[in-house]
């Protein structure tokens, strides 16, 4: 945005005043090519974020039996933060998020090039602490001068366990009924080419969520330079407990704006995941109201003549037309669309 401003305020003409009044200096105007090649460098940068962003998005994936939401929020036209997902053979996958030093452009770079040495070592399918001390050693080779913390967990999708690794990045916290986190420290990477890394083994039941994020969500500063800090996160994540990654996203991100008044200083990113429920019924619930709104969605189940959880898929694939048309005549089109096509989805899963 600096460079944008600059811009902008050098191509503002001089108002001129009356004749009698010395004539203010002008500013200079800067030659054609100049702000020529300066809007290009503008739309690289744009070109560059989207390029970015769009890297984040396509390595999010569907997991049968999970729930992920994931979201990153440069503080400038490019951010320094990453997260990314590797499926491996069989039934083990990969989750690692990151925040590297600096902002901007440089940032950015150093990103890239440490999300390119993590999935070089990480799909050697090493343990986590194993794999975070080998990325450790290529961010000292290749990203001189640069640090970057580093969460790195490999997920048992059958299971729900988790294996946790941590190069000094923001404690996950697992929401299981109450808020844990998983207190496992490590040095930075890119600072100690002797560092170790051990590991902490979690487990994940049916219903329970584990939330990644980087600081620039308890760092976040509203106007009196107050940070948002972990008292608040923890507060969302309590009121938030046993909605689906999607809504818990939406709500703290809602929070930090206003928090913040949209002044965003940093990087923020999020990944949430979430164990399906056993049941068909929960889970169908946990859509309802995360389509319509959890207490108004909770007051339109407790309407309707519910079936029991256990019934299978075929079953209430019978059921949800009418829960669509009775969600149709009282909230409208639009949600009875959304809540139709979230419904579906969630079916295929548990066929």
């Amino acid at each position: 945005m600096g460079q944008r401003s600059a811009a902008r305020a050098s191509l503002l003409g001089h108002i001129g005043s009356g004749p009698m009044r010395r004539q203010r200096p002008q500013p200079e105007q800067p030659a054609p090519a100049e702000a020529q090649r300066q809007a290009e460098i503008e739309q690289e940068l744009l070109l560059a974020r989207d390029i970015q962003q769009g890297l984040l998005l396509e390595a999010v994936p569907q997991l049968p039996g999970w729930e992920i939401s994931a979201v990153s929020l440069p503080a400038r036209d490019l951010g320094g933060d990453l997260y990314d997902f590797l499926s491996f053979d069989g039934h083990i996958h990969g989750i690692m998020i990151g925040d590297v030093s600096g902002k901007g452009l440089p940032a950015a770079l150093r990103m890239a090039v440490a999300r390119t040495v993590f999935r070089h070592e990480a799909r050697k399918g090493m343990k986590p602490g194993v794999t975070l001390a080998e990325v450790n050693r290529g961010v000292l080779a290749d990203i001189p001068q640069g640090m970057v913390t580093m969460l790195y967990t490999l997920l048992d999708l059958e299971t729900g366990s988790l294996r946790i690794a941590n190069a000094g990045h923001n404690f996950p916290i697992v929401i299981d009924g109450t808020l844990r986190e998983v207190e496992l420290t490590g040095l930075p990477l890119g600072v100690d080419a002797e560092s170790d890394y051990r590991e902490e083994a979690y487990q994940l039941h049916h219903g329970d969520t584990v939330f990644f994020f980087t600081d620039g969500v308890v760092e976040a500063m509203n106007h009196s330079g107050e940070m948002y800090g972990d008292d608040r996160l923890q507060r969302v994540l309590a009121e938030t407990a046993g909605q689906r990654p999607r809504a818990i996203v939406a709500r703290l991100l809602q929070e930090l704006r206003q928090w913040s008044e949209n002044m965003q200083a940093d990087d923020i990113t999020l990944v949430v995941v979430r164990r399906r429920c056993a049941r068909l019924g929960e889970e169908l619930r946990l859509v309802i109201k995360d389509v319509l709104g959890h207490e108004r969605g909770g007051e339109f189940i407790a309407q309707l003549p519910w079936p029991s959880d256990d019934t299978p898929a075929k079953g209430w694939a019978e059921i949800i037309p009418d829960l669509v048309r009775r969600t149709q005549a009282q909230f409208g089109r639009g949600l009875a669309r959304e809540l139709h096509g979230q419904m579906r989805l969630v079916l295929e899963e548990y066929k």
